[in-house]
């Protein structure tokens, strides 16, 4: 495991439903924004909320009035900016979202949150999943880095 520059990541648990002890968001994002090569100054701001929250955002700012899983801010400007000029974006999850999936598919509730982190924090950092070709290659990276919280950063603490 190599060792990162600490990154400034916040997680803002904005919801009841579930406990999120134990996912290490913090650490996984950090490690993420490490293996992506970004600016040390550049910092994440991760925010757990329920589906009418998350609606919300997703009306306000997508024009699109339902819940979804997963929102994205990337830095303004960052389409014209260097991507290794300092920057800092925001990622707001639906816990509804995930638990409703993970129960479904079987998999961990703290998986599928930390998917969704590292899924949003990839969109800010540049990358896009609209067309095939390079929704693969961010899912590869996604995986990847699911793999890497499995291994490194999950405990049931």
């Amino acid at each position: 495991m190599k060792d990162h520059p600490k990154y400034l990541v916040n997680v803002i648990n904005r919801q009841r439903l579930v406990k999120t002890a134990g996912f290490r968001i913090k650490e996984i994002i950090a490690y993420v924004l490490g293996e992506e090569k970004a600016p040390r100054t550049m910092g994440m701001n991760i925010m757990l909320v329920r589906d009418p929250v998350i609606r919300r955002y997703h009306k306000d700012f997508m024009g699109i009035d339902s819940p979804t899983d997963c929102i994205s801010f990337p830095p303004e400007g960052l389409e014209e900016a260097n991507v290794l000029e300092p920057a800092c974006g925001d990622v707001v999850l639906s816990v509804d979202h995930a638990l409703s999936y993970s129960l479904e598919n079987d998999i961990l509730f703290a998986e599928e949150i930390v998917r969704y982190a590292i899924h949003g924090t990839l969109h800010c950092l540049g990358y896009d999943d609209l067309d095939s070709r390079k929704r693969r290659s961010m899912f590869a990276k996604q995986e990847k880095y699911i793999a890497d919280w499995h291994s490194n950063f999950y405990t049931t603490k």
